[in-house]
């Protein structure tokens, strides 16, 4: 902040295209933590001291003048930050219409008045007609640099706001912004052409909205108002009518109706943006949470089936054992009393072995999905009437969280076939597609309605869904070839990687 003008190349030394000191500090402010403006404001006024050293012109009035603007600057900034509390800057639209009140009519008016008050007595400068062109020079600027700087700066911060910004559409804003150049700087000779080259820039900027964000369309603004209004000062393009002054008054009232028009666009689309940031910020979160559920759910079935099999079952084991002594101790003829209950304790032992490696498939570790799999589908054929055919083809190989979690889902899969399909036959297949891993269960029962899915899906889907996203891949709920539903989970192979690389 070395100067407080930015020079134009018109023909009137006088006439400024922007004012640059303000409009920075107030844009510096609004996204800087209060606690760090003390800084801000004063490397704002060792930049105004500097300038006295550089420019002969400077002098101690000046200086006043410029300091006292800086100290509105930051009353106008707090009540900004108060007004709008942890809503995002610019965003909402009573905080937008606050800052048009306060930063680009009260405090350009203001300003112009302390500059008035503080350069008094030096001629020109107290001239009405100055004072008015300060204003406005203050106000556009105010409209166009603080939202620029206050959107880069969010940009910056969020890397999901960069949606847009790649070397292909920056080339492209550039190509385009270069078209407006020429069409512009070129004398059509036309008194109807030229004034309809002011449209010109409007299918950019909102280009650039969609493309960029309000921080893209903020600073295709800045670019094309500077280049409109320096133009003009050189009668050229769509403001080169009249005297310079004019000239420079059409353009800075051109690029106020479209920087407030833009702006109330910009905050319309912030608002869309920051909702889904939002909305993909919360489901983020609900999948770490989903995530460390499975794992504390996966642990705590292994701690039950550990007991079920070293405690529940040795213990039945003991009272079979004793049974068997007291067997030999009583009279014959009850002693078949004594068998049948030691076939009761064996039968409810298998049960407790069944459950227990159902709630934890140690043979899942040991011998991989495959052969889990296929002792699943066994067990299952054994115990009910639902027929499960399984098929391997081509075994990926899985480190072992995504084979838990594939024979979760299959799990899952088969036990909401079996309870409301009501059907006979189901085929698990798992097989590699091209860069994925495919695993689909089908069944030949009654299906599943999608309005059904839409209003209550069920627990064991939202389960599976979770589990398939954990997965990084997704799950889909369709109609079976053989006239159910199908289950399809569908994650990319790459992701994978070999059994037990998971633990290093």
């Amino acid at each position: 902040m070395l100067g407080h003008w930015l020079p134009t190349l018109g023909h009137n030394p006088q006439l400024q295209v922007l004012w640059i000191p303000g409009p920075v500090l107030l844009g510096w402010l609004l996204f800087t933590p209060r606690s760090q403006w003390r800084g801000c404001i004063l490397a704002a006024c060792a930049g105004t001291v500097l300038s006295l050293l550089l420019v002969p012109l400077s002098a101690l009035p000046r200086l006043l003048a410029s300091l006292g603007e800086f100290a509105m600057v930051a009353m106008v900034a707090w009540l900004l930050q108060r007004w709008r509390g942890d809503r995002a800057a610019l965003e909402d639209y009573r905080d937008l219409t606050l800052f048009l009140l306060l930063a680009c009519v009260l405090l350009p008016l203001c300003g112009a008045w302390w500059y008035a008050l503080a350069l008094g007595g030096r001629g020109s400068a107290l001239a009405p007609a100055t004072m008015r062109e300060f204003a406005l020079t203050s106000s556009v600027s105010y409209l166009l640099l603080v939202p620029a700087l206050v959107n880069v700066a969010r940009i910056l911060e969020a890397p999901e706001r960069r949606h847009g910004w790649h070397w292909q559409t920056l080339g492209l804003a550039l190509l385009l912004l270069g078209l407006l150049v020429v069409l512009w700087t070129v004398d059509w000779q036309d008194g109807v052409v030229t004034p309809l080259l002011t449209l010109a820039p409007i299918p950019l900027l909102v280009w650039a909205l969609i493309v960029f964000g309000i921080a893209g369309a903020s600073m295709t603004m800045v670019v094309v108002a500077v280049l409109g209004m320096q133009l003009g000062l050189e009668a050229m393009g769509p403001f080169g009518f009249w005297t310079p002054e004019r000239n420079l008054l059409t353009g800075q009232a051109w690029t106020l109706c479209t920087g407030f028009a833009l702006l109330f666009l910009g905050a319309l689309s912030e608002q869309k943006l920051s909702n889904r940031i939002k909305l993909q910020r919360a489901y983020a979160r609900l999948g770490e949470v989903t995530g460390r559920m499975l794992v504390v759910q996966e642990e705590e079935r292994t701690r039950i089936a550990r007991d079920l099999h070293d405690d529940v079952n040795q213990s039945l084991a003991a009272i079979s054992i004793r049974l068997s002594t007291l067997r030999n101790h009583i009279p014959p003829a009850e002693r078949p009393s004594v068998v049948e209950l030691q076939d009761q304790l064996l039968s409810v032992s298998n049960d407790i072995r069944a459950i227990s490696h159902e709630l934890h498939p140690s043979i899942l570790r040991f011998t991989g999905l495959a052969s889990a799999l296929d002792a699943f589908c066994i067990k299952r054929n054994a115990r009910g009437r639902l027929r499960l055919r399984c098929t391997i083809e081509d075994a990926p190989r899985l480190n072992d969280e995504q084979e838990l979690s594939l024979f979760r889902i299959v799990q899952e899969a088969v036990n909401n076939v079996d309870k409301h399909a009501r059907a006979s036959v189901a085929d698990v297949l798992v097989c590699v597609r091209g860069q994925n891993v495919v695993l689909r269960v089908d069944d030949d029962g009654v299906g599943i309605l999608a309005s059904h899915l839409r209003r209550t899906p069920g627990l064991g889907l939202i389960s599976m869904e979770e589990r398939a996203r954990l997965l990084a891949g997704t799950l889909h709920v369709g109609t079976s070839p053989l006239g159910g539903a199908r289950i399809e989970v569908r994650f990319p192979l790459r992701d994978a990687a070999p059994r037990g690389a998971a633990g290093q």
